[in-house]
């Protein structure tokens, strides 16, 4: 059962849950705005690492203001609990907006129409940090105009009828480390060929044989004017957002699909920065030696163990236009090791060669991308950003 209070926010409903906590749509009780608030898991559950990452995720978030960044709003511990407030973004992941028909996208209130029903059928990823990939979504009302949820009513209630301040509830990333601090445990060292801890991505239709080529049907569906029209400019979205971020110094080291949404005026938001690292502080290693990131996009420096830069992002993204191109990633395997190998050793098949109608500018600028060496793929998010627009 949902809490009905959570430090300063009341808990409007549940978005969904995973292995380390849940998000729920909360409102906040002293300032009257909707946000995205995910509270971690204690007991059997408990995993510092997730809280200490909550807590960089807000530190890292806090002073950036981008149209295409999430933006954080607040953090602290509430009875034992680590919970983090942030945006909330009412939208789709880019691979659920890529995939949705042409009909969907023929005015702004199909789209939001098209992201309330995959919310209601509960195939919209939570929009929230650090969510998992599937969840299941409370019934809502829905806006009699736009056939979309609408927070406007929320926002217009009183933010301080039950709010008095005498919760128990501590704030700010300190106390989130305090307590992770506390709970924590010595890791048992684990070497790079030990136990794995990272999501390993199968790719897409996992009941499909490795190397499986796009039928003719997909690669209509993939090659679409309007289709391909939206991949465009959610890529040069992301880009805007990557060089903002590279600005900074800041590397994401987790840039994949379900992190990256868009919402229903077609606004991509960069998502999930619990793994982010500023260059100077960091290579791809952490403390206890276990790597960061996701496999499928991790970058042949990133695997290795290098010292990263913002380059890697760009790889990553390479990997994510190279898929929503080809319909499958550029190296595919059954285990993490078989992965590493092809993504050191091997070349990626030519999207051409899957899908002999890919448009050529993009295809040009994902194999670049995607490219062994740091030095010979684009240089900056913004080199990208101009190949896209040729």
């Amino acid at each position: 059962m949902a809490p009905k209070v959570i430090g300063p926010y009341r808990v409007l409903e549940t978005l969904g849950s995973g292995g380390v906590g849940t998000v729920y749509r909360a409102i906040d009780r002293r300032t009257g705005e909707v946000a995205a608030l995910k509270l971690l898991s204690t007991g059997p559950a408990l995993d510092p690492r997730a809280a200490r990452r909550l807590a960089r995720e807000f530190e890292t978030l806090q002073h950036m203001s981008h149209p295409n960044v999430v933006k954080v709003y607040d953090t602290g511990v509430f009875q034992g609990y680590p919970y983090l407030a942030m945006e909330l973004v009412e939208g789709l992941t880019l691979r659920h907006y890529l995939a949705l028909a042409e009909e969907d996208l023929a005015s702004d209130a199909a789209l939001a129409r098209a992201i309330s029903a995959h919310r209601h059928v509960g195939t919209t990823p939570v929009v929230g940090p650090a969510a998992e990939e599937d969840s299941d979504a409370d019934e809502e009302d829905e806006d009699a105009n736009s056939g979309v949820f609408n927070l406007a009513a929320f926002g217009e209630e009183s933010p301080s009828e039950e709010y008095s301040g005498s919760d128990s509830f501590e704030e700010g990333p300190d106390r989130v480390r305090a307590w992770a601090d506390l709970a924590d445990e010595p890791d048992t060292p684990v070497s790079m060929s030990g136990e794995l801890k990272l999501p390993f991505d199968l790719p897409i239709g996992d009941d499909k044989p490795v190397g499986t080529r796009p039928s003719e049907s997909e690669i209509d569906r993939l090659n679409t004017p309007e289709r391909i029209g939206r991949l465009k400019d959610a890529m040069l979205q992301l880009c805007e957002a990557l060089a903002y971020i590279h600005g900074y110094g800041l590397i994401h080291r987790d840039l994949k699909p379900s992190n990256v949404m868009v919402d229903e005026d077609r606004t991509v938001r960069l998502m999930d920065f619990g793994l982010a690292k500023y260059i100077s502080d960091d290579g791809a290693v952490t403390a206890d030696g276990r790597l960061v990131g996701t496999f499928r996009y991790m970058a042949p420096e990133q695997i290795l163990g290098e010292k990263l830069d913002t380059r890697t992002d760009l790889y990553s993204l390479g990997v994510i236009l190279y898929e929503l191109l080809a319909g499958r990633p550029p190296f595919e395997a059954r285990t993490p090791y078989e992965l590493w190998q092809k993504v050191l050793e091997t070349e990626a098949t030519p999207i051409s060669t899957l899908n002999s109608r890919s448009d050529r500018v993009l295809s040009r600028v994902a194999h670049r991308l995607i490219r062994k060496e740091p030095d010979d793929r684009f240089q900056t998010a913004e080199e990208v950003y101009e190949a896209l627009i040729e």
